[in-house]
């Protein structure tokens, strides 16, 4: 039974584990996003704001200006700083469980008896199932660098490494 207990604690942490860095990689393809958007608004307001003086033509001035203001909506609509955040709080969420699962596994369980390890690791993944439910949705890409990070061992602690 303990083998059980030991082996669903490595579970829980595999997933959430890899549930955080999908989300902490997907906050910063948002913000990575809004940065460019806001970038390419910027330069073509500036563009069109300098032709406007010039001896441009109409047709190019009002090309730039239509540019400009579907970028600027476009940020607006995506809320791009909105899904950086929320991203980034389920990403950290998912860390602080899997904190707890690591905690649990290395000295909180040698305490107990088998019962109350069985009661807690069924909170455990009560809790991550909360998560799973209340969370963003992760990107196809946000998948594949949480998924790098780990082939490439990047999130385990040096100690752990040991």
């Amino acid at each position: 039974m303990l083998e059980n207990i030991r082996k669903e604690l490595k579970r829980i942490d595999e997933d959430v584990s890899f549930s955080a860095k999908g989300h902490l990689e997907s906050a910063m393809m948002w913000r990575y996003a809004e940065y460019a958007l806001m970038l390419l608004s910027s330069v073509s307001l500036c563009i069109t704001l300098t032709f406007t003086f010039g001896n441009l033509d109409k047709i190019w001035l009002s090309v730039l200006s239509i540019i400009s203001g579907s970028l600027t909506v476009f940020l607006i609509f995506l809320r791009t700083q909105e899904k950086h955040l929320a991203h980034s709080r389920c990403g950290n969420q998912y860390l602080a469980l899997r904190d707890k699962a690591r905690v649990f596994a290395e000295l909180g369980s040698k305490n107990m008896d088998i019962e109350k390890q069985i009661e807690y690791l069924k909170r455990l993944n009560f809790e991550k199932s909360v998560l799973n439910k209340e969370s963003l949705p992760i990107s196809w890409l946000g998948y594949w660098l949480a998924g790098r990070q780990i082939q490439r061992e990047s999130h385990i602690y040096q100690v752990d490494k040991e």
